[in-house]
Order: C-alpha cells, then sequence, then structure tokens
C-alpha cells in the first residue's frame, strides 16, 4: 500500500503527547509488521495497542492486502498458558498451531513501536454461551451470555489470569483493560438485537442489572432486601414496556425513590472495586489502564466502575472520546478527569465513521484534547481506517513532532 503524503512527513517522535494506535493481529500480520511499524513510524505513532483477547467480531479492511473482511469469535489471539482455573481463554481458531501473539512479539522487537496489550475481559459471548453460569442475570433470570459476572469468583479468577498470564509472556509497556467490569449495553452487547420495545436508559440499565446467585449473594450480606428489589426492577421494566412508566425518566432520579435498589448497586460497585485490587496483583512488569466512557464516562457507575475508587489500583484511564467535535471530545476528557480520582487520563479517538467524516474536525479534535492536557491519544483503528483518514492523523500529529 501506499501513503504518499504520510511518507512525507519524516520519522517521527512525539515530545509534548504519544501517540498510539489500536490494531488487530491480523492487519499486522498480514500486511507485515516491519511495513506497518514503517508506515506508523512516518504518521507519529510510537505505540500499538494490539488485541490479545476480544470479543466476537466482523471487521471490514479497506487497506488489507489479504483480504476485506474477517470474522472471529471471542477468543484470544494467544495460546493461553496452564495457569488457569475452572475457566480460560479459547484460542481463535483461524490460528491453528500458531501463536498470533507470539508472532508479533518477536517481529516487533527490531521496530520503533511498543508493544500494549488491548484486553477485552467480561464481554465475551463464546464462554457465556458454554457457561451461562457465570454470566450476568437478568432481574427475571435470563443468562446474559454476552457479559461475563464480576461478582462471579470463577470469573475473578478467569480475569486475574489473564493478565497474569499476559504480562508474563509478552513484554507489554501497558496492559489496557477493556470491559473488565458489568458490562451491558443494547447495540454493543450481541448480533443482531432485536428490541421493538422502547426501554429507553432506564429500562435498559435495569434489565441489565445483574441478579446471579453471587450478586444476589453480596447484596444478602449487606443486609439488603434482594427480592424486593429484584421485583421492583420487574415491575419497573414491565411497566416502560406497556407504555405505563416514562422511558425517558433519569436512572439517578429514579434511583433516588428507591434506594434499596441503589444500596444494591452500591455493592456490586464494592465488588468490582476489590476485582481491581486483584487485577493490580497480577500486573508486575506493565502499567495498568481501563477504558472508560463507551457510553458517556459520567456512565461508568452504571457498568459498577467507580473512578475515583479504581484509581488506587490502575496507572490511568483511557477515555473514549470518539466524538464528531472537539468541544463534546474536550468534554469527556475534562469529565473525566473530574471523575478519576487523580488518575492519568489518556483519550481515545475516532477519525472516522461514524464519529468523523473530514480532516479538519479530526485535527481540532487532537488539538483540543492536547491543550487539555492529554498525555496520550490512542487512535482507532489501523486496519479499519482507510488510507486517506490515516493521513488525517499523520498531519494532524504533526505539530507535536519534532
Amino acid at each position: 500500500m501506499e501513503y504518499q503524503s504520510i511518507k512525507s512527513v519524516a520519522q517521527h517522535t512525539l515530545t509534548d503527547m504519544k501517540a498510539a494506535m489500536w490494531a488487530y493481529p491480523w492487519d499486522l500480520l498480514d500486511e507485515g509488521v516491519n511495513t506497518v511499524a514503517d508506515q506508523l513510524g512516518a504518521m507519529g505513532v510510537t505505540e500499538i495497542n494490539l488485541a490479545t483477547n476480544y470479543h466476537s467480531v466482523q471487521t471490514f479492511l479497506p487497506h488489507n492486502p489479504e483480504r476485506r473482511t474477517f470474522f472471529a469469535h471471542a477468543s484470544s489471539y494467544f495460546h493461553p498458558g496452564e495457569d488457569y482455573d475452572d475457566v480460560a481463554p479459547i484460542p481463535n481458531e483461524t490460528m491453528g498451531d500458531n501463536d498470533w501473539l507470539e508472532q508479533i512479539v518477536e517481529q516487533i522487537q527490531d521496530t520503533h513501536l511498543s508493544l500494549n496489550s488491548w484486553t477485552v475481559g467480561c464481554h465475551n459471548s463464546r464462554l457465556g454461551m458454554k457457561r451461562p453460569d457465570l454470566t450476568l442475570e437478568s432481574p427475571y433470570g435470563d443468562p446474559l451470555v454476552f457479559g461475563l459476572c464480576p461478582s462471579n469468583p470463577a470469573v475473578q479468577a478467569y480475569l486475574r489470569n489473564l493478565v497474569a498470564d499476559l504480562d508474563s509472556r509478552a513484554p507489554f509497556e501497558r496492559i489496557e483493560l477493556e470491559t473488565f467490569d458489568y458490562f451491558y449495553g443494547t447495540g454493543f452487547g450481541w448480533h443482531h438485537e432485536k428490541y421493538h420495545t422502547r426501554l429507553g436508559a432506564l429500562g435498559e440499565f435495569l434489565f441489565g442489572l445483574c441478579f446471579c446467585d453471587h450478586c444476589r449473594s453480596n447484596a444478602a450480606d449487606a443486609g439488603i432486601d434482594v427480592a424486593s428489589a429484584r421485583e421492583t426492577c420487574r415491575t419497573t421494566i414491565d411497566a416502560i414496556a406497556d407504555g405505563n412508566f416514562d422511558s425517558e425518566r433519569s436512572v439517578k432520579e429514579w434511583l433516588a425513590d428507591h434506594p434499596m435498589v441503589a444500596d444494591y448497586i452500591d455493592v456490586r460497585t464494592s465488588t468490582l472495586t476489590s476485582v481491581f485490587r486483584l487485577l493490580e496483583s497480577a500486573v508486575t512488569d506493565a502499567e495498568l489502564g481501563y477504558y472508560v466512557g463507551f457510553f458517556g464516562v459520567e456512565r461508568s457507575w452504571m457498568h459498577g466502575a467507580d473512578l475515583d475508587a479504581l484509581a488506587d489500583f490502575v496507572d490511568y484511564y483511557t477515555v473514549v472520546a470518539y466524538e464528531s467535535s472537539r468541544d463534546t471530545a474536550v468534554e469527556q476528557y475534562q469529565t473525566a478527569t473530574d471523575l478519576a480520582g487523580g488518575a492519568s487520563i489518556h483519550a481515545g479517538v475516532l477519525p472516522g465513521h461514524p464519529a468523523v467524516h473530514d480532516e479538519e474536525t479530526n485535527s481540532e479534535i487532537v488539538r483540543g484534547l492536547a491543550d487539555a492536557g492529554a498525555p496520550r491519544l490512542s487512535f482507532y483503528n489501523y486496519g479499519l481506517l482507510p488510507e486517506r483518514n490515516l493521513t488525517w492523523i499523520a498531519n494532524a500529529l504533526e505539530p507535536y513532532s519534532r
């Protein structure tokens, strides 16, 4: 592939702000790790956030030399070690006997790029279908198979062992955590979701609130009437579905009127904080980061994440600022800063569809986040972006390079 306008930019070393690129292993291996490294170096990018354990996906790949699409079940892109208990990652079957992570680690050592692990935790429909006993459970008792529940001790062990395995097998500078929480949200959890009932933010949140055995036991130990809390959630969801309750009602306002459910939610927040304590103990060499803001950083608590409390166990947060204007991206960044308990805030940018459709907007977003103090930007995603959009990144980063 050719990047005429990118190749005109000299090899960069960022001075005031670091730049990373999210990437899938098949794009690096199809194109060649050294070739990708040369292209990213010309753009001013010095880090790769490599997908190592991931949810189910279909990708459209506009400049991949071998294919235009790739399908993958939820899987790991390495062959797991033996130090797992009841639950272990399932290797991607496309690899065969190969180990994509091992191949990339070997080849990337001779490049300028540092390597980070982009690691998906609880969003795993393959493990959920195989082991519904590990998943979130709706107030009605339905297993939500795309999301593993962090209250489950077997899931907690899996998450810790996964992070420890990754930390031991590759010289990662950073291990970045995605959906290591009570993940739930329509339009993101499952392929071909069918919702023809307007549940709104409140109904969706309550439907995704986990009432598995472990969540219920933890809440009962805290003195909460779990049966009443569960019935309150069911009654409200049913009323919304029947058109007898406002689907646009604020979640926080509703919780203020239903303190028992609010207390139930507080228990799982405490549980997730203890899970992150375990994750921190599993990492010896790499920095630990956590992605926040997929549905608005101000809603992180809805996934059980108290950013102030978790700041004791992570080195930084990456706020997902996939916005369409400088102002909204900076607003997400500043909100994360306000909530983050003093943790460093990095930012993620989507310089393409559906967020950004022109170069100037991308440059404005990059400038805005740089001016707001972001020490590092990650761009989504090398294999998914057209060559034109990669040029936008190069031009936006040029002012921050020697």
